[in-house]
């Protein structure tokens, strides 16, 4: 039996303590990305309550900022890939509102709004507010507006009836007329255009095209949403009224949320 030479036996123990070198550092890797891994679900989960306390709050803020009198829930989700980032940069990147349940000035109306550039600071002013609100034809007969036109209304497909008299050679006649809605004064006002009446289901003749015409009316609309909006489009079905509106900015504060337009 040979025995191995001092020259051997260093060259059979430097294999391992390479080994153990590498294995040192193998470790020392696994553990410090495991600390970044850990470290990033960390952070997410931050950011997951940090988002969650955010759209809660911003919640009951706006709730608490409608016209007294006002009811439902809005929700609020913020989007982006950390809240926690976009607050340290004094703003939150996009957010959108939306309620399918809230009653403003006794009108009960869903709706959506994507908000840009929403400011942190108290008494800021957003970005550009995209939103769609609908009502029914129930609601629409609640607001001031419908009142202005002599009673109620029926909805149908880009048109709606209602109910007027109309004078004729010096007498009255109660006729139904129905009319398309147009936007005008650049989506501050709703101009009511009749194209046809009738008479207990009988359409009137021409004689009384130049008393139709004479019906047309305008409704201020500005009233209705906030203050420096405009609408960009109306939608009615029977089902209701879809109106699109747009804003450069909003200011974030409780008068600025509750102010409404003029027409003036």
């Amino acid at each position: 039996m040979s025995v191995s030479k001092p020259d051997d036996l260093d060259a059979f123990l430097e294999p391992n303590h390479n080994v153990k070198k590498r294995r040192g550092f193998t470790i020392f890797m696994i553990v410090l990305i495991s600390l970044v891994v850990i470290g990033a679900i960390l952070a997410v989960l931050a950011d997951i309550v940090a988002r969650n306390y955010a759209e809660g709050r911003a919640a009951k803020e706006i709730e608490s900022s409608l016209p007294t009198g006002s009811s439902g829930q809005v929700d609020v989700k913020i989007h982006g890939l950390s809240v926690i980032l976009q607050a340290l940069s004094g703003s939150l990147d996009d957010v959108t509102l939306s309620s399918s349940n809230l009653v403003v000035q006794k009108i009960p109306l869903t709706f959506t709004a994507d908000v840009s550039d929403v400011p942190l600071k108290v008494g800021g002013t957003t970005g550009t507010v995209d939103a769609s609100i609908h009502v029914t034809e129930k609601a629409v007969n609640e607001t001031k507006a419908v009142n202005g036109l002599g009673g109620s209304i029926s909805l149908g497909s880009g048109d709606f009836a209602f109910d007027k008299t109309l004078t004729v050679l010096g007498q009255s006649i109660a006729t139904q007329i129905t009319a398309t809605p147009k936007l005008a004064a650049g989506g501050l006002k709703l101009s009511v255009v009749p194209k046809s009446a009738s008479v207990n289901g009988a359409a009137l003749p021409a004689v009384f095209a130049p008393a139709l015409r004479a019906a047309t009316q305008t409704v201020c609309l500005a009233g209705y949403v906030p203050k420096n909006a405009r609408l960009t489009s109306l939608t009615v079905k029977p089902s209701g009224v879809t109106i699109d509106l747009r804003s450069a900015g909003l200011p974030l504060t409780k008068t600025g949320l509750t102010a409404t337009g003029s027409c003036s």
